[in-house]
């Protein structure tokens, strides 16, 4: 990712997603994407009714 040394395939597996899900949300430079700042923002969303 932001990285070099991160392991794309390691980090997919280690959070149970596709390769095809992690690149929707993080670019390879590491940098969010639109689907990941809504996916961050509904989780604050849901953080703060708690």
């Amino acid at each position: 990712m932001g990285k070099p040394e991160t392991k794309v395939a390691e980090l997919c597996a280690e959070l149970g997603i596709t390769r095809q899900t992690l690149y929707r949300h993080v670019t390879p430079k590491g940098e969010i994407r639109a689907d990941g700042q809504k996916l961050l923002a509904r989780k604050a969303r849901s953080l703060d009714k708690s």
